[in-house]
């Protein structure tokens, strides 16, 4: 009888160690997206609570700096020493504003996410806008206070470890700051790559690059990395998205961003339509300049594609790298279709390039 309990334990102790997306409940789920409201004195909001989907189609509110959160299950591999990992897991954390300091804006990229793999099964990967997280690497401290100012969007997918193959390249298209990270030498070279060329660009060439990725849960996705330029055509994200859907889209990005880009109108091409409120419907509505989130979604009811980005549409912006992962899912896209309120005018201005500059305060 003990012996038995002992394999449960075990199977049960291996199962919390694996590396996914969890769930509040901590159990594996293929994927999930959070939206964190800002804090907002009229909403009586802290700037901790969120809206969560995820591919079980469970959607609820949360404080998102709880311990059991989803955000901190997911995490809990991160949260032990790096001498205690073991030689199958690797983590690659970078964002262009870590704790502390920030990326030299000419040489990396506009772009946050958390990387996690066992090289012996699945591995997610989390990409986010808010800056400074995690802030440590603590369960009890992964949150960063000054998150709790402004909106902030987040996705989480669970992969098997070949897709990380395409995910050390993009990180390497996006000229990704890997400010802490631990890839054994027996991981794939793309991603032992992404966290070794601080010193040297790595060489990848400047050109839109789109790979499609399969979920664990075989849901389909693409990532894009985008062309830097001063010209608004090649130089923003938004536009290369919405050519490569084959749709319209509706844009939130930073409202405070110097420089910041009206929405994209050509008579020939797809529209890129910036929105003036996001919209919870019955519980909260919020103006970009709260809101630090970038994300799209196709405005066209057969293109179902959702990407939650690194990118702010700003002139400043065209000269930076950067990009997005995109998910095919209708519920999804029906979901920030609804967010997307009050889409602008579509009218185009001629735009001036700024110096690269890092997201500021308004």
């Amino acid at each position: 009888m003990w012996s038995f309990f002992l394999l449960v334990g075990l199977l049960c102790s291996s199962c919390q160690a694996s590396v996914t997306c969890k769930n509040g409940d901590g159990a594996q789920v293929d994927w999930y997206i959070l939206y964190k409201a800002p804090k907002m004195s009229s909403a009586s909001t802290s700037g901790s609570e969120y809206i969560y989907i995820d591919s079980n189609g469970k959607r609820q509110f949360n404080n998102i700096n709880s311990p059991q959160g989803v955000l901190a299950r997911t995490l809990q591999p991160l949260f032990r020493p790096i001498r205690n990992m073991e030689e199958t897991f690797g983590f690659i954390i970078y964002s262009d504003q870590p704790p502390g300091c920030s990326a030299d804006p000419k040489k990396f990229g506009h772009s946050k996410g958390v990387v996690m793999v066992d090289k012996t099964s699945t591995g997610v990967w989390i990409l986010h806008s808010t800056p400074q997280f995690p802030f440590r690497r603590d369960q009890h401290n992964f949150w960063p206070q000054s998150g709790n100012t402004n909106a902030q969007t987040f996705i989480c997918v669970t992969f098997n470890y070949d897709q990380f193959l395409e995910i050390g390249r993009h990180l390497q298209h996006i000229h990704a700051f890997p400010f802490e990270h631990y890839i054994p030498d027996i991981f794939h070279q793309e991603l032992q790559s992404a966290v070794k060329w601080t010193e040297e660009a790595p060489s990848v060439s400047n050109l839109v690059n789109v790979a499609s990725l399969t979920s664990r849960g075989n849901k389909a996705f693409k990532i894009f990395a985008k062309q830097t330029s001063e010209e608004e055509e090649d130089g923003d994200l938004y536009i290369s998205i919405a050519n490569n859907i084959m749709s319209d889209v509706y844009v939130q990005t930073w409202g405070c961003q110097r420089g910041r880009s009206d929405s994209y109108c050509p008579s020939s091409s797809y529209k890129v339509t910036n929105i003036k409120d996001v919209t919870l419907k019955d519980v909260w509505t919020w103006k970009p300049k709260v809101d630090h989130s970038k994300w799209c979604v196709a405005v066209d009811n057969n293109r179902h594609w959702t990407c939650i980005a690194d990118m702010n549409r700003a002139v400043s912006q065209y000269l930076r790298y950067g990009g997005a992962l995109c998910i095919q899912d209708q519920q999804v896209q029906v979901q920030f279709r609804d967010f997307a309120g009050h889409p602008n005018i579509c009218r185009k201005r001629p735009a001036s390039i700024l110096p690269p500059d890092s997201d500021s305060d308004c």
